[in-house]
């Protein structure tokens, strides 16, 4: 006979953070099908890659926040905030670790497919001029952020 749980219980409640985490892992078990395109599979990396990076800034942050803080609350969950921290590192570092290997079997699979990936120090000064000029006319000006305020909007609402 199946166990029943109380409505309250914290087994019937996913942890938020570890819930994205096992998320984010599914996004970069795309980056090794193979029914996907190369480029596409690259992609899925990034995203993972991407996906980390904010959750790190924003989610873990607030973690951190509120251990330092002293808030010992549990959660739904049944975790308290440290508790919670040291799950959610556990599980990133696994996430990382099968990021890097997947970069380097999706780099490998790039250069069998002629695509090369070079490193900035294995660029000459052409190379290096040449990269710097496309990165100032066609990519700075899309990542440098803007500041508006209500009163002088950067693009005018219609």
């Amino acid at each position: 006979m199946a166990r029943r749980r109380r409505r309250d219980s914290p087994e019937r409640v996913f942890n938020r953070k570890l819930s994205w985490l096992a998320f984010n892992s599914r996004v970069l078990e795309e980056s090794a099908n193979p029914d996907h395109p190369l480029l596409e599979r690259l992609s899925f990396l990034s995203i993972s890659a991407a996906n980390l990076d904010e959750f790190f800034m924003v989610r873990v942050a607030g973690l951190f926040a509120q251990v330092e803080a002293g808030i010992t609350e549990l959660g739904q969950d049944g975790l308290m905030p440290a508790q919670q921290l040291t799950r959610v590192v556990a599980d990133a570092n696994l996430l990382i670790t099968e990021q890097q290997q997947r970069w380097f079997a999706l780099r490998s699979e790039l250069r069998d497919d002629g695509i090369t990936v070079v490193e900035p120090g294995g660029l000459d000064d052409e190379g290096r001029t040449r990269l710097e000029s496309h990165f100032n006319a066609e990519i700075f000006l899309m990542i440098t952020p803007l500041a508006s305020d209500i009163y002088e909007p950067v693009f005018p609402w219609p």
